[in-house]
């Protein structure tokens, strides 16, 4: 069974693709319409039940195919894009387009890059660390796909996160919880990987966009 399941593993890494190119950075990314005025560190933690439980941390989700037999996916399968993606787990993936989205939109940001948690206790040295004002924390709870690849169709995709912002003077100023279930509808013009990066670009994007967050970032 386990042969069986690496073949499949390998198969559906190349239907995820096809022939379809994949998408560039710049549309991997979170454009946002606003910028915060201040310096702030990003970060992103992983605290998935699937994790805890045994799932490595570049697990992303499960594909289907005609045999019918479920195949976890990996960001070095289905996500890697760039030169280092493959070595990056889903909370660096996330990071990276994060810092570089914001960057692009103008923001002033530098990844915090951490493998402990962040708390009240430890926010105000990261901060210091990297001479900042501001951190947005996102604490995945949740961040999942399950596609099948026997036709186009429409799968789920899953998300639960926890925001927090943290200002240097202040503390913790924001704890907000977004839980989502998005049903991606596909084209038979487009890749399972191409649907899956935009997204994840949109649910960023999201994230960003809701009101309580941005008025932490910005205020």
């Amino acid at each position: 069974m386990k042969s069986i399941k690496i073949l499949l593993s390998i198969i559906f890494a190349v239907a995820l693709t096809g022939c379809v190119t994949p998408i560039p950075l710049a549309e991997q990314t979170p454009k946002i319409a606003y910028k915060a005025q201040e310096k702030v560190v990003i970060s992103v933690v992983d605290n998935r039940k699937r994790i805890k439980e045994g799932k490595p941390k570049n697990y992303v989700g499960k594909a289907h195919a005609s045999f019918g037999i479920p195949v976890d996916w990996h960001v070095n399968q289905v996500l890697a894009t760039e030169d280092g993606d493959k070595d990056k787990n889903l909370s660096q993936f996330l990071e990276h387009r994060l810092t570089t989205g914001l960057s692009n939109s103008g923001w002033n940001v530098v990844s915090a890059n951490l493998d402990t948690p962040v708390n009240e206790n430890n926010a105000k040295d990261i901060l210091t660390e990297h001479d900042a004002q501001k951190m947005l924390v996102l604490d995945l709870q949740e961040w999942y796909f399950s596609i099948n690849l026997n036709w186009v169709t429409a799968f789920n995709f899953d998300t639960d996160t926890t925001i927090y912002v943290y200002e240097i003077a202040d503390g913790k100023t924001l704890e907000k919880e977004i839980k989502e279930r998005d049903v991606i509808e596909e084209k038979a013009s487009e890749s399972p990987q191409n649907n899956v990066l935009r997204a994840y670009r949109d649910q960023l994007i999201d994230i960003f966009n809701d009101e309580e967050v941005k008025k932490a970032l910005t205020d």
